[in-house]
Parts: structure tokens; sequence; C-alpha cells
């Protein structure tokens, strides 16, 4: 059985509502204990295993000489609040939504094991679809044509252009066609495979999940779609919501919308890239 962390008690509530195009809406509320420590540290620590392990960090700042593991991570790992603040914002954000869909939604997300921790420079994004998601309809049935592969991008908002987010993820999820090769998606599912067989910790049978993906043609799987936007409390607007297109989209009636709104979330997100990280080193 999947063990939950505590901090995903903080996505504790779902609203719904319909847009002028009469596509569902999911609101997702995110409230943060900011006063409870505990919360704060195990958010933070499993947020910074996804760029790098407690194994790799300590050699790391042997090899290196760091003054400490934090100071490590900002030198090296995580993206600069100014040079790197739009891939910072964005990492964040992703994060964020890949836990609910894992945790909450029960998919397994192979790129987390790969987009973050793989950088060759810090202050850039990783190329492709911000997320996959995969769902087993059954494991002990190979290539069941109800296996479902769900790609999904995710923008953030902080400021007051925040309104349009998650009509900029729609627009940039109509980009992605898991049936064409050359798009985001395909390369995306392959690079992330190509990485994992080269790790001796990741099991063989993980890489064949993912490859079960490479050819809809031969092995038809369930497609969907996800666009998601991460959104302060103060920026969130209903009729910006309700405005959002989708009529057009080559995905309708597969694709589905998220927003994630709560306070302080750019407190939230300054915590996650925080020291809290780094706690749980011995």
């Amino acid at each position: 059985m999947k063990n939950i962390p505590v901090y995903m008690d903080c996505f504790y509530e779902t609203t719904h509502m319909r847009s002028i195009d009469n596509h569902d809406i999911e609101l997702v509320k995110i409230k943060v204990p900011f006063d409870n420590d505990d919360v704060v540290k195990e958010w933070a620590s499993s947020f910074r295993k996804k760029f790098i392990s407690n194994v790799d960090l300590n050699d790391m700042i042997v090899a290196t000489q760091a003054a400490s593991p934090y100071k490590f991570l900002t030198d090296y790992i995580y993206p600069d609040k100014v040079s790197g603040n739009i891939v910072r914002i964005g990492d964040f954000d992703e994060i964020l939504v890949a836990d609910y869909l894992m945790f909450i939604r029960n998919y397994w997300i192979p790129s987390l094991l790969t987009r973050y921790s793989q950088k060759q420079n810090k202050d850039k994004s990783t190329m492709g679809t911000d997320i996959f998601a995969i769902k087993l309809a059954d494991k002990s049935i190979s290539n069941n044509p109800k296996d479902e592969l769900c790609i999904c991008e995710v923008k953030t908002g902080f400021s007051d252009k925040a309104k349009k987010r998650l009509t900029d993820a729609v627009l940039d999820v109509n980009k992605d066609n898991v049936e064409i090769a050359d798009r985001r998606a395909s390369v995306s599912l392959a690079a992330t495979m190509l990485t994992l067989k080269r790790r001796s910790d990741i099991s063989p049978s993980y890489i064949d999940q993912i490859r079960r993906f490479q050819n809809p043609l031969d092995n038809p799987f369930k497609e969907s779609y996800l666009a998601a936007a991460v959104i302060d409390e103060t920026q969130i607007r209903r009729k910006s919501l309700e405005a959002v297109p989708t009529v057009d989209s080559p995905h309708k009636e597969n694709l589905k919308l998220i927003t994630f709104h709560g306070e302080d979330l750019k407190k939230l997100m300054d915590a996650l890239y925080g020291e809290f990280g780094v706690s749980d080193l011995e």
C-alpha cells in the first residue's frame, strides 16, 4: 500500500465549476500550516529529493567542500531566485501537481525520477512535456487497452497575469499528441525511458511500463490530457476561469482542467526551496 505523506492533507478541498464551453473545472484548495514545522519539513524534504537524493547530496558536499548542504543546493541544484526565477516557479508548480496526481489520483509519474535530477543547467527547464502520468488498469494484463497515459501541462501565477494561466496551460497541452512521434509527449517518454535504463536502481518492469506506451498503434491505450494552473488566492478570478477556451481543443473529449489555489503559495514555494529541505540529513 502506498504511503501518503502527511503534507498531502494540505490539498484539502475540491469543488467544481463549468466554463462557458460547458467544460468541468476542478478547483483544489491548498491550505498550508506554516506554523507546523514538521509538515513543512516533510514537504520540503520530499521536494528536495526530486532534485537530489540524500546519498548523492552527502557525496557532493564532500567532493565540492561546500560550506553546507543548503549552500550546495543553492549553488548547484536549485534555480536561482533572479536569473532562474521562471524555471524556479515552473519546477515548483510541476512538482506540486505531480505529487497530487501521484498520491491522490494514483498515477505513476516516472518523469519525477529524471526531470529535475538530470539537469545540466539548473537555471534552464528540461525540454518536453511538463508531466506524463501513467495508470495501469491491471498489472497482470500486458498492454491492457484500458491503461492510461495522461499528458499534463502546468502553469503558475503569482501576479496579475495569473488569471489567464489555465488558458495558457490549455493552449500548451493542445500542442501535445502521443500518437505523433515527433511531438513533445513522445519525446519526453522516450527520453525518460532511456535515462532510467541506465540506472541500476530501476527495475526492468518499470521500464516496460513506459515502453508499453511507445507504440499506440500496435498497443492501444487510453489517452487523457490535463491542463493545470497553480494560482495564488489573491489572483484567482471566476470569470477568467469560466472563459477558458476548450471548444477548439483537439483533446476536448478527454481533457481535464484543474486549478490549484490557496493563500501564500509563493511563501510555500520559498519554504520548499528553503533550508527545511535538508533538515533530514544526518
